[in-house]
């Protein structure tokens, strides 16, 4: 299993670092904004100032380069001889690896304590990345560039669309309503949150190792 582990980590270094160096330069340009405002020399603010300017980059500028790495990744692996299982188990492991890396950064750095705000905003973008890369990264791998196109257009669709569907649809509004309360409040239907969070995941995963277990060998040999 090591040396399934560092295969793996060798074929997913650049990503790896260009993760954590967005994060980084992100955090240093949040807090080089952050002198400029009333509040600059407050410590408090400047480490506010870290963690939201590191983590809003680091998960916006993800959305374009991940489903790109992923398709590359994937392949590469594959062609280095580990078994589709191997590579989809792995490359989980090291996604949530990077991920929770961060959030540990992001915990210590925000003033308060306020550590499991950062593990449930860890778990959503977990989630959320295990989604993204379910579908379009696999979408990627099996038709190229008709995939890749196809998937940015439809990110762009749901995040300009849905501040829309969530003024005109209640039952949108009502839901993302509670998973903000969910997230923000500690007291407030823990069981349920963290039930759906599982729930979110495990369908990703499910889904994820389905759709990459029917691509062809073709596709991952391109």
């Amino acid at each position: 299993m090591g040396q399934k582990f560092k295969a793996m980590f060798e074929v997913r270094r650049d990503s790896i670092l260009l993760s954590y160096g967005i994060f980084l330069i992100a955090m240093v340009f949040g807090i080089i904004l952050c002198f400029f405002t009333m509040d600059g020399k407050d410590f408090d603010s400047i480490r506010y100032a870290a963690v939201i300017g590191g983590a809003s980059i680091y998960f916006s500028i993800s959305l374009f380069f991940r489903i790109v790495y992923y398709s590359m990744e994937s392949q590469r692996a594959v062609l280095f001889g580990m078994t589709r299982r191997d590579t989809f188990i792995f490359e989980k492991i090291i996604d949530f690896i990077e991920i929770a890396t961060l959030a540990v950064v992001c915990a210590v750095l925000l003033p308060g304590g306020k550590y499991l705000l950062v593990i449930k905003l860890a778990v959503l973008t977990f989630a959320f990345f295990s989604w993204l890369e379910a579908i379009c990264g696999n979408l990627v791998i099996k038709f190229g560039k008709t995939g890749y196109w196809v998937c940015y257009i439809g990110i762009f669709v749901v995040f300009l669309g849905l501040p829309k569907l969530i003024q005109f649809v209640p039952a949108v509004r009502d839901a993302l309503g509670k998973i903000a309360e969910g997230m923000v409040f500690s007291d407030q239907s823990q069981g349920i949150y963290w039930g759906a969070m599982a729930g979110v995941i495990a369908l990703a995963l499910i889904g994820h190792w389905i759709l990459f277990r029917k691509i062809s060998v073709s596709s991952l040999a391109e």
